[in-house]
């Protein structure tokens, strides 16, 4: 009969995360990661199958709280347009705290290119984003909000591939002014969009 879990599991995958968003999946070791991670290296076979289990399920942990607070915000109650607007302003401030290893979501495509199921994952975390953002610009025009002929797709596809630029851009020390005006044109876009913009 096997023994029971002593550890927290979500515990477990935020240190992971901490651990491989420093040290990516290559430079973490098994010995590192049993380390801080405060489990033994049975614990990890039989939780997570192997390391790249482990930094598999890291991600996908981290990218469901990281995209679903985001969605939250974008669909919250109140004017579409103004709640976009809160989400981009956000980027700034969520630059300035990230560490300076960079956010999780942009170490695993910088540092697992050649991993496609890192990579899917990734590009379903950002799937999600843009449609939540095209779903928000939709609301908007709905509630006249919105140009007649501005275009929710490709607007949403702009902010987030800006927005993950920004991710990127995060990692680099002293980024603040050059992520700070990045979001200034984003909202500029989206003032050209709004109706009255």
């Amino acid at each position: 009969m096997p023994r029971p879990k002593t550890f927290d599991h979500q515990q477990v995958l935020e240190k992971a995360i901490e651990v491989f968003r420093r040290k990516g999946f290559n430079g973490a070791s098994i010995p590192e990661l049993t380390s801080e991670l405060g489990i033994c290296r049975q614990s990890l076979y039989n939780s997570f199958g192997d390391k790249r289990g482990l930094f598999q399920a890291a991600l996908d942990h981290y990218g469901k709280g990281e995209v679903q607070a985001k969605l939250d915000l974008l669909g919250a109650a109140g004017s579409p347009i103004e709640n976009l607007r809160t989400f981009l302003r956000g980027w700034a401030a969520l630059a300035a705290q990230c560490p300076g290893e960079g956010c999780f979501t942009i170490t695993a495509i910088i540092v697992n290119r050649d991993d496609p199921e890192a990579l899917t994952t990734v590009e379903q975390q950002v799937n999600r984003l843009e449609n939540a953002i095209e779903e928000n610009l939709k609301r908007a025009a709905e509630a006249g909000e919105l140009k007649p002929d501005a275009s929710p797709a490709r607007l949403a596809r702009s902010l987030t591939t800006s927005s993950y630029g920004i991710g990127l851009l995060s990692r680099l020390p002293d980024s603040a002014a050059r992520i700070g005006d990045t979001v200034a044109e984003m909202l500029e876009l989206v003032d050209r969009a709004a109706l009255g913009g």
